[in-house]
C-alpha cells in the first residue's frame, strides 16, 4: 500500500502541459509487450529470451560457379559407352570409331 502512495504522489507532482483549450496532453501508452513468439534470442546476453528461434549459420560470402564447379566436378555423371556391331565385320566396337576397310560383306564370311 505504501508503493500505491508514493506512486500517486509523483504522478501527481509530475505537471503536464497543457493545451490552449484547457485539455491536458495524454502521454503515449507504453508498448505492449511481446509475446514469447516474437521475442530475440541475444547470444551476447548468454541467457535466450525464448527458445523458439534459433540462429542458423551463413556463408560470409557467395561461392563463384568456377570454385563450385572445381568442387562438384568429380560428382559429375560419366557418360556411358554404347557398344554396337561393325556392320561390315561383326566385331563389338564404339560408335564413330573404324573397325575395318568399310568393306560390306557377311559376318560370317571369311573370303579375302
Amino acid at each position: 500500500m505504501a508503493a500505491a502512495g508514493w506512486l500517486r504522489r509523483a504522478a501527481s507532482a509530475v505537471a503536464l502541459p497543457r493545451m490552449p483549450s484547457g485539455l491536458t496532453i495524454m502521454p503515449p501508452p507504453p508498448p505492449a509487450p511481446l509475446p514469447e513468439a516474437q521475442s530475440l534470442v541475444l547470444p551476447s546476453l548468454g541467457a535466450a529470451i525464448a527458445p523458439a528461434m534459433e540462429l542458423m549459420a551463413v556463408p560470409k560470402k557467395k561461392i563463384s560457379k568456377y570454385k563450385r564447379g572445381l568442387r562438384n566436378g568429380p560428382r559429375a555423371l560419366k557418360p556411358v559407352p554404347v557398344i554396337i556391331r561393325c556392320r561390315c565385320c561383326g566385331r563389338v566396337k564404339l560408335p564413330h570409331f573404324y573397325c575395318c576397310s568399310g568393306e560390306k560383306g557377311n559376318a560370317g564370311d571369311s573370303s579375302s
